[in-house]
């Protein structure tokens, strides 16, 4: 049995409002809020066929990655394992923190 791909969609301009039309149900896009394609979603909400996920910095997007990355290995692996007693363990962690990098002015 073949297992079905999943697609999250990080987008906040106009060019990702396209694109968001061909997600399934089973996908997510995560529209930034208060950016052109969040404006768009709104509008024409009902085209959409994914699970919308808005975010607007960069900490909340982290989290909300996360906990749909690990929502979605943790509903895998109980199907892989034909168990839901619930101790399935959670492989991405959701207390990181979003590191700066110095980059040089050329």
């Amino acid at each position: 049995m073949s297992k079905e791909k999943k697609i999250i969609y990080i987008g906040d301009g106009t060019g990702d409002f396209c694109p968001s039309l061909k997600l399934k149900q089973t996908d997510y896009i995560m529209p930034r809020k208060n950016f052109p394609v969040w404006d768009l979603i709104c509008q024409n909400h009902k085209l959409i066929k994914a699970d919308i996920h808005e975010w607007y910095d960069g900490q909340e997007l982290q989290h909300v990655l996360l906990q749909l990355i690990n929502s979605n290995i943790i509903i895998s692996n109980e199907q892989d394992d034909g168990d839901d007693n619930g101790d399935s363990t959670q492989l991405v962690t959701v207390d990181c923190k979003l590191h700066k990098i110095p980059v040089s002015a050329h």
